[in-house]
């Protein structure tokens, strides 16, 4: 009998959360961790949520993404697994800028080489 898969969950062992932290004004002031770090063959995941409850959020990946698909958001906040093609390299960083809608405000917090959001395959 095949052995099951433990339950995702936001905070479990295998789903690593990145939280979209807004400020008053209800744009982006920060994504924590400024870095995620995924553990490949620990079948690890990301999982993006936003401060606050009632704001919706877009990931999109600027040029390569781990993963299957190059953008997530509050309707698909699970990354699923990386891509089997995709070695671990602690050194390529996947930059991705998160957009936060909060009623009529939009807020873009935008990735860029050196600089948060971004991501880590190990």
């Amino acid at each position: 009998m095949a052995a099951s898969s433990p339950a995702l969950s936001p905070g479990g062992g295998n789903v690593v959360p990145v939280r979209i932290n807004l400020n008053s004004h209800g744009k982006v002031r920060s994504v924590d961790p400024d870095n995620f770090d995924i553990i490949k063959a620990q079948h690890q995941q990301v999982f993006w949520y936003v401060s606050d409850g009632n704001a919706h959020f877009n990931v999109e990946f600027i040029g390569d993404s781990p993963f299957d698909y190059k953008q997530f958001s509050d309707a698909e906040p699970y990354s699923g697994l990386v891509r089997r093609e995709v070695l671990a390299d602690p050194n390529k960083c996947y930059t991705y800028n998160v957009t936060v809608t909060l009623g009529s405000k939009v807020s873009t917090h935008k990735g860029s080489k050196g600089f948060d959001p971004g991501g880590y395959v190990k």
